[in-house]
């Protein structure tokens, strides 16, 4: 098959991960799909010694890296990209992701041919655990994250990661997605704009290896930001149409009544609920019921300072 007059933007944001691998393999299949590609990859003001090696990419042709003088995070580093990108279609990928096969390009060069204006490639992990200190944000996404096409297209806008999505830049320019500022509250947003917007997304089995997994303690700490940016976002009715399902059960307590239990059980057994989800054996269904517990706690203490 042809791509000849598909033209793709490949963009890659970056901090403090060596992405040589990761551009040199898309690079080879991008210049094999004989297509008319860029490569631009941004730092967000790494250190120095991962600059250094990633320099070297400079050398590709159709490809830059270039470097933040500050920090912006990802969400803002993702939008300076897109507007960057010459072409209409713009793939995202994370610096810390790993192809799986040779067919990446091709898939997505596929998926294009059809009507769908946002293309999810989906994530996966290694089989073998990693070091103890990442295993909760390993256990989760294995058991959470990596999920087939099949299933995610039943929920199309359930499951909406930017971490590897192939989409039209004037889509993505649309929902000007660097002012929630984070790629979880990004993440908890976009689904529910495409699918108020009725943005036509496809789910496609071409999934990416998550390599660059946090610690345990900093993935509960991310956790927590992600609940609490779903409620600001929530209270903000800033996401109407949705289907998230903390949300839909906090819903529910609140109009239950449930949500001042929750609130107690909070304040009750969170030591004990942490203790385990940073412990050498953490039990993943336990940061479910830590999401909608610390979500209710949460909401009760902003409303008591308010």
């Amino acid at each position: 098959m042809t791509y000849s007059k598909t033209m793709i933007s490949v963009l890659i944001p970056v901090y403090n991960y060596n992405i040589c691998d990761l551009v040199n393999t898309l690079h080879k299949q991008l210049s094999a799909s004989k297509i008319e590609f860029e490569i631009i990859c941004i730092d967000d003001y790494s250190n120095k010694s991962t600059i250094n090696s990633n320099e070297t990419i400079n050398t590709l042709s159709n490809t830059s890296y270039s470097l933040s003088d500050k920090n912006n995070g990802i969400a803002v580093t993702r939008q300076l990209l897109v507007n960057k990108a010459k072409y209409d279609w713009v793939l995202l990928i994370d610096a810390d992701m790993k192809l799986k096969d040779a067919f990446f390009i091709s898939n997505y060069l596929k998926a294009i041919k059809q009507n769908y204006e946002v293309v999810f490639g989906g994530i996966i992990y290694d089989t073998n655990p990693p070091d103890l200190s990442s295993l909760l944000r390993w256990k989760y996404g294995v058991t959470y994250e990596s999920v087939s096409a099949e299933k995610r297209n039943k929920t199309p806008y359930k499951i909406t990661s930017a971490a590897n999505m192939l989409i039209k830049k004037e889509v993505y320019i649309k929902f000007a997605l660097d002012s929630i500022g984070n790629s979880y509250g990004m993440d908890i947003y976009f689904g529910p704009q495409l699918k108020l917007n009725k943005i036509p997304v496809l789910h496609i089995d071409n999934s990416v290896y998550h390599l660059g997994l946090e610690s345990s303690i900093k993935y509960k700490e991310k956790v927590e930001f992600a609940v609490r940016t779903l409620l600001n976002l929530y209270n903000k009715k800033e996401i109407q149409e949705h289907d998230n399902d903390l949300l839909k059960a906090f819903v529910v307590s609140k109009k239950t009544g449930l949500n001042f239990i929750f609130f107690g059980l909070y304040v009750a057994f969170n030591k004990l609920i942490v203790n385990n989800l940073l412990s050498k054996n953490p039990k993943i269904i336990l940061i479910q019921y830590y999401k909608i517990l610390y979500m209710c706690y949460f909401d009760l203490c902003k409303n008591k300072t308010n």
